[in-house]
């Protein structure tokens, strides 16, 4: 039976999809990738990641839930992905950007407590999601909301906005498929 659009299918099979490209290339083989939207029981890398506040994540701290995690074995977070496979408005991509932008760590549910990462100054950050060129979300989020989110200062210990991206196209299939793009860019062999 299919699942319904904007269940998280496709964020499960995106998931798969960066943690074998990631796996096949030697400078990357040994970073760590976590996402929802998965069968946790037949693979590992499937796990809720919590964005929290403070030193570790309770009830209290936890600000969000991030789709997708890359990290160095050491725990630097090198990138973080959310992506909405239904229509996205201006307003839940605010909502999305102000809960990680707040974020201080991320960590992943372990067997005993949970799994810790950490912001580096170059952790990147993208929202990923379905945008139609019809009416005015589409420029309403890429004529005010990505300039402004540009000039925006960050916290000390959170992502830069500067770090902040969007990939936005007419549906899923094209957003995923210009994510795919993008992430062979910035995970490539040289």
């Amino acid at each position: 039976m299919a699942m319904p659009p904007g269940s998280g299918q496709q964020t499960g099979e995106f998931g798969y999809w960066l943690t074998r490209h990631l796996a096949g290339m030697p400078r990357y083989r040994n970073h760590i990738v976590y996402y929802d939207h998965g069968d946790s029981q037949s693979e590992p890398n499937v796990a809720v990641i919590h964005g929290f506040c403070g030193s570790e994540v309770t009830n209290v701290t936890r600000l969000a839930e991030v789709d997708v995690m890359v990290a160095t074995p050491d725990g630097e977070l090198v990138l973080l992905v959310e992506i909405e496979e239904g229509a996205i408005s201006p307003k839940k991509l605010l909502g999305d950007l102000l809960a990680i932008l707040m974020c201080s760590g991320f960590a992943v549910k372990a067997d005993i407590g949970h799994e810790y990462f950490r912001i580096a100054p170059n952790t990147y950050f993208i929202v990923a999601g379905v945008a139609s060129p019809k009416g005015s979300k589409l420029r309403k989020i890429t004529e005010v909301i990505a300039p402004r989110l540009g000039e925006l200062d960050g916290l000390n210990d959170a992502i830069d906005p500067k770090n902040v991206s969007l990939v936005l196209e007419g549906d899923i299939d094209a957003t995923l498929d210009a994510l795919k793009d993008r992430l062979r860019g910035m995970f490539h062999e040289e």
